[in-house]
């Protein structure tokens, strides 16, 4: 349930609680990593609102009023929760923090409203670890606002790119608000293409739907790959947005390469024989740090080969949901379907406009988006709060996953068919944070706290 919080400067060392929420001796209360001995009392009248005395809500750093939740211990009252989201990039502009993605974080910190809590952007230079605290960027009505807080109950990592990431300022200070101070956080790192099959492909319920994949590009695989399939696809095991991607088929006498340039063209080039096309993409990429992929026939659109974005997303429960499905169909000679290279968003009502096989499609895609994403979640030792899916249909309507992003790009939200999806997709983090709150304040024994 959630509570509307109000600061009252009337009051003095005290905490009232609606007349639903009995205080039963508790005799502190508690805000982020800040605890507050004072006086609690219930309301003896019919009030729904949590009442704090101006000089409690100035010791626990509580920057205005907002709709919360109460979590009851033995010892204390926790009001919240107070979410950290965790980035870097930051500019000194007041109205454009992160640069171009201040509208993005925008939309997901108005959730707040919705699910209850604060939530606030922040980054490494924000952190005052002699105090405690977080001078951090919340959204308000106003526009963007710093206030100081508490250092927050859980965090969701939402760093940029892998280098910032594999950084080793950010993974001490990761490490350290995880350790030191017992604050969870969740999609704490990029997946790595075949760390994710690795841990896919044993689950049994989970092999159906992948395409056989190796971490070993070698003259040996390729002849493999290219005998058994119809092509294949080399492409970085730790890559994003289609970059370093290699698209090889067997032709009657010849091997062929096809690959987007510097400049973003995708070239064409023939070899006679799989050494050299091997040694071609030995003298172009760090070939131990990428992976060898099945090509799968996709259905087309248009001529063009389709696959799919599925968003999967923890709810308020801690259970997977799907959050957002679009079609994406690749440029006029493109390799892939990203948007970068040509690639189109449409919604599944556009490209099945026959209700039976729509909905066929999207049942099988809910099906595997739910099941992967379980696989994921039990293999992972990290918490996982959202998944970004690619899958592939081919002819027959088997559902292939080529992909799985932990920090899901959002550009298939330009879509004006997808506005909807994209609210979801921002306010179901704010909505798993309130449960991994819940469960790291009441049982700080499940995350091993």
């Amino acid at each position: 349930m959630i509570y509307p919080l109000v600061i009252d400067d009337n009051e003095s060392n005290t905490v009232i609680l609606p007349s639903s929420l009995k205080a039963d001796g508790r005799t502190a209360v508690a805000f982020g990593s800040f605890l507050a001995p004072c006086t609690i009392i219930s309301s003896s009248g019919p009030s729904d609102s949590i009442i704090v005395a101006g000089d409690v809500a100035q010791r626990l750093l509580i920057p205005f009023a907002a709709k919360v939740h109460v979590f009851l211990t033995d010892e204390a009252v926790h009001i919240g929760p107070l979410v950290g989201v965790f980035t870097a990039g930051f500019t000194k502009s007041p109205h454009r923090p992160v640069g171009g993605r201040s509208f993005f974080f925008a939309k997901l910190l108005a959730q707040e409203k919705q699910v209850g809590g604060f939530a606030f952007l922040f980054g490494l230079p924000h952190i005052d670890w002699e105090h405690g605290t977080v001078n951090g960027y919340f959204y308000t009505e106003r526009g963007w606002e710093r206030h100081t807080v508490p250092l927050p109950t859980v965090i969701y990592n939402r760093l940029p790119n892998r280098r910032i990431e594999n950084d080793d300022m950010f993974q001490t200070v990761t490490k350290t608000l995880q350790t030191a101070y017992g604050i969870p956080v969740f999609n704490g790192r990029f997946f790595n293409k075949w760390e994710v099959y690795r841990r896919l492909a044993v689950h049994r319920d989970a092999r159906p739907y992948l395409p056989e994949t190796s971490a070993y590009v070698t003259r040996q695989t390729i002849e493999q790959f290219l005998n058994r399939y119809t092509g294949a696809y080399v492409k970085p095991a730790d890559g994003s947005l289609g970059r370093g991607i290699y698209h090889l088929v067997k032709k009657k006498d010849a091997y062929e390469c096809r690959f987007r340039d510097e400049h973003g063209e995708t070239k064409t080039t023939l070899f006679p024989t799989a050494m050299a096309l091997w040694h071609h993409l030995l003298a172009h990429a760090p070939l131990h740090r990428y992976v060898i992929q099945q090509a799968v026939p996709l259905i087309t659109i248009n001529g063009r080969p389709t696959d799919f974005r599925v968003h999967t997303n923890k709810n308020e429960n801690g259970q997977w949901q799907v959050s957002a499905v679009a079609a994406k169909i690749a440029g006029r000679q493109s390799i892939t379907t990203h948007m970068n290279s040509g690639g189109m968003i449409k919604t599944l009502e556009e490209i099945f406009p026959n209700t039976a096989k729509r909905e066929t499609v999207l049942a099988r895609l809910r099906d595997a988006a739910l099941t992967l994403s379980r696989c994921l979640d039990e293999t992972s030792d990290t918490l996982i709060g959202e998944i970004g899916f690619d899958f592939g249909v081919d002819e027959q309507g088997n559902i292939w996953m080529f992909e799985a992003n932990s920090k899901p790009g959002r550009s298939i939200f330009k879509h004006p068919g997808l506005k909807e999806a994209d609210e979801r997709t921002a306010l179901l983090p704010l909505a798993y944070a309130v449960h991994l709150s819940k469960t790291a304040i009441i049982d700080p024994e499940a995350f091993g706290l």
